[in-house]
């Protein structure tokens, strides 16, 4: 585990959990895995990615490892 208070490598679903609230959701880290958008490795049926990877595909270029407030949360769907 880093400094930060999160692990250095998610699997999907440990990657969905700390990210609950935005729209990385399970299916979409996995999307973006199996596209090469965030680059991981795959074990067995797994795949890991790193914290590292999901941040600057968040942020892009300018990755701040714990700046964990700028992620904006889902907007909640109104019934239309």
């Amino acid at each position: 585990m880093s400094h930060h208070g999160r692990p250095d490598v998610f699997t999907v679903s440990t990657a969905a959990q700390h990210y609950a609230g935005t729209a990385l959701t399970e299916a979409a880290i996995r999307r973006l895995a199996r596209s090469g958008e965030i680059p991981c490795k795959r074990v067995g049926k797994k795949y890991l990615i790193t914290a590292t990877a999901i941040e600057k595909w968040l942020y892009g270029n300018s990755a701040q490892p714990h700046e964990y407030g700028a992620i904006q949360p889902v907007a909640e769907r109104k019934n239309a």
